[in-house]
């Protein structure tokens, strides 16, 4: 009972933490539109020819999955990937999606190399603990932070039929490649492969060690629960969570695990504890966290319907006291939730869209 009690008075206090004033956020930089709205080589779906143009907010603004693979830091640079228009591949009848990746001084914003990507669908980044950067189109590219080629990973010439990678892990020195069926972990050095299981995953992230889904249910064990958060590792697969609530678990380090889909989001780790619970009332979704483990954000939402979203800001976390940092807001709304990324320490996070990107050095 006075476990009980105690759990009651954290949240208690962790919820008043939230209604006071936060330290604010210093604004260092904004910038946008960050690619021209004149005509770009693409093709619109009606009549007219190539017309399709200009970067719109709800291009690359609405999911979480865009939201937290748009941009990135890396070394002195930020580099961002935006969708300029569509294209017809030479020698195919299809379409692909343009995108042109740009590479920002981190210091004062000012574009400093561009480069463009074609991509059958989403053109995800990915930061490195080295300083470069993982775009992982129809193929794994890693690029310097001026988008020079460092490297590359080809899903069949690996000797797969197919391959995904989604996720990286937080401190940034591995990917994984979802080989359906079949799951390995990619080096962000050398994209070199380590397999990691033969079952088929739908992965939700990744650590320097395995993997974890919601997509695995243990209904036969616990038929009256609705989310579970399964973790893969070399010994096998691990049960960690299970209840009436469930959303996509995310590290926040190798040990740590954030579970978004409760009202109340918990933090895990990877024997299946609870570490700890952060209180919160409004609508909220997962924004990143820095490399070194100590920061997380989650936006703080509102909406009036479906990709209608009214008031956003994202809160800033600390890892390991649960407890709020700060706060920023975007200048222009998103169509569900604007670009985020951390910088490696934390100290800086960078928040928008291919409209407006905005740099806030956090307290």
């Amino acid at each position: 009972m006075r476990k009980f009690i105690r759990g009651l008075a954290l949240l208690a206090a962790a919820g008043s933490c939230l209604a006071q004033k936060l330290p604010e956020a210093t604004r260092i930089w904004s910038v946008g539109p960050l690619t021209k709205s004149e005509p770009v080589m693409g093709v619109s779906f009606g009549s007219g020819g190539p017309t399709f143009s200009g970067p719109h907010v709800d291009s690359q603004t609405r999911s979480i999955f865009s939201a937290t693979r748009s941009v990135v830091f890396a070394g002195d640079r930020i580099v961002v990937a935006s969708q300029i228009g569509m294209r017809k591949v030479e020698g195919a009848q299809v379409m692909a999606e343009v995108y042109q990746l740009l590479s920002l001084d981190a210091k004062t914003g000012e574009v400093k190399d561009t480069r463009e990507f074609l991509a059958f669908g989403s053109l995800p980044l990915f930061a490195t603990d080295d300083g470069h950067v993982i775009a992982a189109g129809r193929m794994v590219l890693r690029l310097t932070s001026d988008l020079k080629d460092d490297g590359s990973f080809d899903y069949q010439a690996s000797g797969h039929k197919f391959g995904r990678v989604q996720n990286d892990s937080p401190g940034g020195s591995m990917l994984g490649n979802a080989t359906s069926p079949g799951y390995e972990l990619l080096d962000t050095h050398t994209l070199k492969a380590k397999p990691l299981t033969a079952t088929p995953l739908a992965d939700t992230s990744v650590s320097d060690n395995g993997v974890i889904t919601d997509n695995v249910h243990w209904i036969r064990d616990y038929p009256k629960d609705v989310g579970f958060v399964t973790y893969y590792d070399a010994t096998g697969d691990h049960l960690l969570y299970h209840g009436k609530c469930g959303g996509r678990p995310q590290f926040l380090t190798n040990e740590l695990i954030l579970e978004p889909g409760c009202k109340s989001p918990l933090i895990i780790d990877t024997h299946g504890n609870l570490v700890r619970t952060i209180a919160l009332k409004d609508a909220f979704s997962y924004a990143g966290v820095s490399q070194n483990g100590k920061r997380f954000a989650l936006q703080v939402a509102s909406f009036s319907g479906m990709h209608s979203i009214k008031q956003e800001k994202f809160v800033i976390y600390s890892v390991d006291t649960g407890q709020p940092i700060t706060e920023v807001a975007p200048d222009e709304l998103a169509d569900e939730q604007s670009w985020t990324a951390f910088s490696p320490d934390g100290s800086m996070f960078v928040v928008g869209s291919p409209l407006k990107l905005t740099l806030y050095r956090l307290p």
